[in-house]
């Protein structure tokens, strides 16, 4: 009985309060700039090192040669955990984030080839809407 009467007083205690949820996508949340979105890479800063590829804990970095005769890494994000140690093993930092976190793959093949990761690609989303 006394279990009951505690679940009830907490339900009653946010009733009161603001939803936390957001009307996606009529509204979005701001997230910073420190926010880490989808990663990028500069190919004319890219010296193709691997170290990338070499620090990958899940192992999604993937390099291929591509028409310059140069290797170029690919991400796959079906394993990428977007923790950042490729970034930050990039000597000359061609690979960076991108502030956009909302983007959508139809199809479950989302190995993205260097020459797909362009940073154009994956502009940040218009009319974001700031909620804090």
């Amino acid at each position: 009985m006394i279990a009951h009467l505690k679940m009830f007083g907490v339900a009653l205690k946010y009733v009161f309060q603001r939803p936390i949820t957001v009307r996606w996508p009529e509204e979005r949340r701001d997230y910073g700039d420190r926010m880490r979105g989808f990663i990028v890479n500069d190919r004319g800063k890219c010296i193709s090192c691997q170290l990338c590829e070499a620090v990958c804990p899940a192992k999604a970095i993937k390099f291929h040669l591509e028409a310059d005769g140069r290797r170029y890494p690919g991400i796959d994000w079906g394993r990428c955990i977007l923790c950042g140690y490729c970034v930050d093993a990039c000597p000359t930092g061609s690979l960076k984030y991108v502030n956009n976190t909302e983007i959508v793959w139809t199809d479950l093949n989302v190995y993205r080839k260097p020459a797909e990761m362009d940073p154009d690609d994956v502009a940040p989303l218009a009319g974001t809407k700031s909620l804090i």
